[in-house]
């Protein structure tokens, strides 16, 4: 769902939230792509 470009405009906002946070970066993008398709399509 995220473009590399997308992420990584989005990117510096997570690491200033977030500066202990133990989830990487690469998974944060990957389960947040997955919070938006699942909104998209309305999968339950």
């Amino acid at each position: 769902m995220l473009s590399d470009v997308q992420w990584s405009d989005l990117e510096p906002l997570d690491e200033a939230c977030r500066p202990k946070a133990k989830t990487l970066p690469q998974d944060l993008q990957s389960t947040l792509s997955a919070i938006l398709w699942r909104h998209q399509n309305g999968a339950k």
